[in-house]
């Protein structure tokens, strides 16, 4: 059965997400992600070499960044995937799924004859145990930061606080089996067993928990060739006994870990990569020498750049206990500080928009006026900081000072722009480069003031955007934010089984954060990847997710 909601191109993608009635039942068809039709020619064969940042994980276990899921992405299989192109959620290690009248309990079928990489089955129990792995506190050194995905299912709490073996909602009827109890009625329950996090996991990874980390067993078109050598590559080479829908055509793909884009991109026009991002300021220049991707995702010969619309807000993390910012009109006037219309038109050349909500448009219930304080008010913004209690002196310092984390692989121009709007408003701010797992540790540590940061949809719904970000002890809520009242609007839509009405609760839930503003929104932001000539049909879907195996020899 299709999805209901208004349909969409690649570039606009989501504007409705299914309802209850449309998502149960829903049987596999198709390739992941976008969807595209192998029209492009091309052979088999060949090694890809594909830009990245080091990762800070590539298991599911701990996969909460884009490096890493890049990887894991072409590693595993979860029970479904959001086709960009269809227009539907499909499935991929699911052959089909169904819910109850109340939208509490779904069950899933798995397709039969699926194999790990090492040649073991691929079963209903693979994926309890792999869901019941990220939240069991003993399986790394605490449970999973991504094991919120799971916090409606059954058992949930009492197995992340150790008083559980087991996840009580996630069952096994048969080996292609597996059921699930919410502990609240869910409709968009399919669209989140999409994500890396939620794959099978076989068994040899309770033999060694930090050896599977370097180099994972999964079930996906490729497989590990060798271990992860840090800062240096991860080798991946096409998996010959895969049996679900999305067989790879390439030889393999090579990983390359470079200090930056401005280091990859400098590699990719010596030709020792195939794949990689566009530095600041040069996505017109790429565009003349190498062409333009036809629909924004998917590379060709002679149209090699993309820069399709994506699910994807860049947004700053405050610590909402730090002694400066725990005062809320300090984080309002910060945001209105910012003239994000400047740095769009001088940074991003018609590829990046500045936000006005945290949900990115494209998804269905974004919208750009909820989030007020991102509308650029310099007198506002001087306002606040006096009713702040911060007057400014006679050269116009307030004596703020603020430390601001950004990664050491990221270009320093867009934060330097937002340096001297803060310094117009009298906030000194100083920025601190390090790498992306120091600053992990540092914002779950909550030692750390202001924090760069961006979020892609793991699956197109907005409870995606306000849940992991806002909700009270969620791992990616790094800003420590915690309000009763958000998180009782948030609780209050997801157990809603209309649509429309949900999403009405949600947009309410998102408008208390609002004007919380525990984070910043900055811009959305759009692809800026540019590819080679040596292979066609490379696709990087709406949720900046590279679909390699799609991919064939030019």
């Amino acid at each position: 059965m299709g999805a209901s909601g208004t349909s969409f191109t690649r570039r606009t993608f989501l504007k409705g997400s299914a309802g209850l009635a449309a998502i149960a039942g829903l049987t596999a068809c198709g390739k992941k992600g976008t969807g595209a039709s192998d029209s492009t020619g091309g052979s088999t064969g060949g090694t890809m070499k594909y830009y990245i940042s080091n990762p800070t994980s590539i298991d599911p276990y701990d996969i909460e960044e884009f490096n890493g899921v890049a990887v894991s992405y072409q590693l595993f299989d979860p029970l479904t995937i959001f086709n960009f192109s269809t227009e539907k959620l499909e499935g991929l290690s699911a052959e089909s799924w169904e819910s109850n009248d109340s939208a509490d309990t779904w069950t899933f079928k798995i397709r039969k004859g699926l194999k790990f990489h090492d040649g073991t089955d691929v079963t209903a129990k693979s994926f309890k145990y792999g869901w019941e792995r990220l939240c069991n506190p003993k399986a790394g050194s605490a449970p999973s930061v991504v094991s919120y995905h799971l916090q409606l299912v059954k058992g949930y709490d009492d197995m992340i606080n150790g008083k559980a073996t087991e996840l009580a909602g996630v069952t096994c009827p048969d080996d292609y089996t597996l059921k699930v109890e919410l502990s609240a009625p869910y409709a968009d329950f399919p669209y989140v067993t999409s994500c890396t996090p939620l794959s099978p996991i076989p068994d040899c990874a309770k033999k060694d928990f930090a050896a599977y980390t370097k180099a994972p067993v999964g079930n996906g078109p490729f497989k590990m060739d060798g271990t992860w050598k840090d800062d240096q590559y991860i080798n991946l080479k096409r998996f010959d006994d895969y049996a679900g829908p999305n067989t790879a055509s390439v030889d393999g793909v090579n990983f390359s870990i470079q200090k930056d884009a401005d280091t990859a991109f400098r590699e990719f026009e010596a030709g020792n990569l195939d794949v990689c991002d566009i530095p600041t300021g040069r996505i017109k220049e790429t565009e003349g020498s190498y062409g333009t991707s036809k629909d924004g995702f998917t590379a060709t010969p002679g149209n090699q750049t993309l820069t399709g619309e994506v699910l994807y807000t860049e947004y700053l993390a405050y610590n909402v206990n730090d002694e400066v910012l725990s005062n809320v009109k300090v984080r309002q006037a910060m945001s209105l500080a910012l003239n994000r219309q400047k740095i769009c038109d001088t940074l991003y050349e018609g590829t990046a928009k500045p936000a006005g909500d945290i949900v990115p448009p494209g998804i269905r219930g974004n919208d750009e006026s909820t989030w007020a304080y991102t509308a650029y008010d310099k007198d506002k913004a001087e306002k606040l900081l006096d009713e702040a209690g911060y007057k400014a002196d006679s050269s116009g310092d307030r004596g703020i000072k603020i430390d601001f984390m950004v990664s050491s692989s990221s270009s320093t121009d867009e934060f330097t722009m937002m340096i001297n709007d803060w310094k117009a408003v009298g906030i000194t701010v100083t920025i601190d480069q390090m790498e992306y797992a120091s600053m992990l540790t540092k914002y779950t540590d909550g030692t750390f003031q202001l924090g760069s940061r961006g979020w892609t949809a793991d699956y197109p719904i907005m409870d995606n955007f306000l849940q992991p970000l806002m909700y009270t002890g969620v791992g990616d809520n790094v800003s420590h934010y915690s309000s009763s009242k958000f998180d009782a609007k948030l609780d209050e839509a997801r157990k809603t089984v209309d649509e429309d009405k949900r999403i009405e609760l949600m947009h309410e839930a998102d408008a208390i954060a609002a004007e919380d503003m525990p984070i910043i929104p900055i811009i959305h932001k759009g692809l800026s990847k540019v590819c080679s000539k040596n292979f066609t049909n490379v696709i990087v879907d709406a949720a900046r997710c590279p679909e390699l195996h799609s991919a064939k020899k030019a």
